[in-house]
């Protein structure tokens, strides 16, 4: 049996066959039931293919508010959180092809089986000098199915697109999708970049929890094997399951937070992957956050990051003919839109802002909203089923998804804070 990364032919058949499924279920129905069946297809498809096509599935999900209901979004959320462990990789052989044999007698006590498993490859325990590591191995042909994955999805969505009335171009966004995966399937470029996150984490005075991230072993790392410190502490979920007080939930929000301004504003540097496993905590006896999984790590240069400024500050201040202009300079929107469409967007942008600019419940923003959620979500899908040209943003998806993952984890810490100091940093910051 080959491998499922191996066979073009088959994995295009799989996606067909998928696509297939969920036009018949368009066309006999498309009522609520029918996206909810969908939306299963969508997820057991591409868990089962994992690679490209999964992670690429992982990122469009969340761009799927106005074709979905929300009993089906929960659906294809399953795929941020599920691993897949496969029986195609195995461990030994892919160390014997990466590493020499001296590399090779650094690996003490490995333990073949994973103990976490993704998209794109799984996870192992072993020991280097009596010290704990994790050894990350990739699938095999992993790096050739990319390139078909993302050709395949891209025919799908824009069938689907067209299937509901849209005409909008995709070639940037799946561009930009299959360049992040490409850089994410080579392990030397998140040994890189855990390297200058280390740096950067290190040189920064944080306010509220300290961030680490481990120790990337680069001499005994390779393309597809990526070595490096085991770091001990609880997920996210994990923790807050042990009920920790307030004080220190918010500690934790406040540094959440104040790490996504550094990355963005003032590195330009950010790990874009906003899966909540990504983030451990642990007292030492200080709280301390560990950020884990860089490959997905993105630059944004100092113009970039200056016009999203911009843009924020047009949201606050600005009539809603300027903040439409500059969402169209910023090719946000695509300036055929209908003019009712152009409004739901400003109100959409006010109301995702508003939290930064207004004084709610004495100052303080809850994340734990209903009403806030429950607005977004109408005016999200009201606008995504306006819009006839305007694809997701592909300049955006990754930082935005960076976002949309703190935003969640601040909503299961449970936290009310002020976020107008936050908003004083961003409009304050000289790129």
């Amino acid at each position: 049996m080959g491998s499922i990364f191996s066979s073009r032919i088959k994995r295009t058949l799989e996606l067909t066959k998928m696509a297939t499924k969920i036009g018949f279920k368009e066309l006999t129905s498309g009522d609520i039931q029918s996206r909810i069946e969908q939306a299963k297809i969508l997820t057991e498809s591409l868990g089962n293919l994992r690679g490209a096509a999964m992670k690429a599935g992982q990122l469009l999900s969340l761009d799927l508010d106005d074709y979905f209901p929300p009993e089906a979004i929960q659906i294809l959320s399953q795929l941020q959180h599920q691993v897949w462990e496969s029986p195609e990789l195995d461990l030994a052989q892919t160390l014997k092809a990466e590493l020499t044999e001296a590399q090779l007698l650094e690996l003490r006590e490995i333990q073949y089986k994973p103990f976490a498993a993704a998209s794109m490859g799984q996870v192992y325990k072993a020991k280097v000098a009596n010290n704990p590591i994790v050894i990350k191995a990739q699938y095999p042909y992993l790096e050739q199915s990319i390139e078909n994955d993302i050709r395949t999805l891209k025919k799908i969505i824009s069938a689907l697109c067209l299937m509901t009335g849209r005409n909008m171009n995709l070639d940037y966004l799946f561009a930009e999708i299959e360049e992040v995966l490409l850089q994410e399937v080579n392990y030397l470029n998140e040994a890189r970049a855990l390297a200058n996150f280390n740096k950067l984490f290190a040189s920064h005075d944080w306010k509220y929890a300290e961030v680490n991230a481990p120790t990337p072993l680069t001499h005994l790392s390779t393309k597809k094997i990526l070595c490096l410190s085991y770091e001990s502490g609880l997920t996210l979920k994990e923790w807050i399951d042990t009920a920790p007080p307030k004080e220190k939930r918010e500690l934790i929000a406040k540094s959440m937070l104040e790490l996504y301004i550094m990355e963005f504003f003032v590195w330009g540097f950010v790990q874009t992957d906003p899966n909540p496993g990504n983030f451990l905590i642990r007292e030492n006896p200080k709280l301390e956050i560990v950020a884990l999984d860089f490959g997905a790590s993105k630059e944004y240069p100092p113009e970039f990051r200056k016009s999203y400024i911009e843009l924020l500050k047009s949201i606050q201040n600005s009539s809603a003919e300027t903040i439409v202009q500059k969402a169209i300079d910023f090719e946000l929107l695509d300036p055929r839109e209908t003019q009712d469409a152009k409004l739901v967007f400003v109100e959409l942008m006010k109301l995702g802002m508003s939290p930064f600019f207004h004084n709610q419940k004495g100052g303080k923003f809850s994340f734990k909203d209903d009403d806030f959620l429950k607005n977004n979500s109408r005016l999200s899908r009201q606008l995504m089923q306006s819009l006839k040209f305007s694809p997701p943003p592909h300049k955006l998806i990754f930082l935005h998804r960076k976002l949309g993952g703190i935003f969640a984890a601040l909503r299961k810490l449970e936290v009310e804070l002020d976020l107008h100091e936050y908003w004083e940093q961003i409009i304050m910051r000289r790129v």
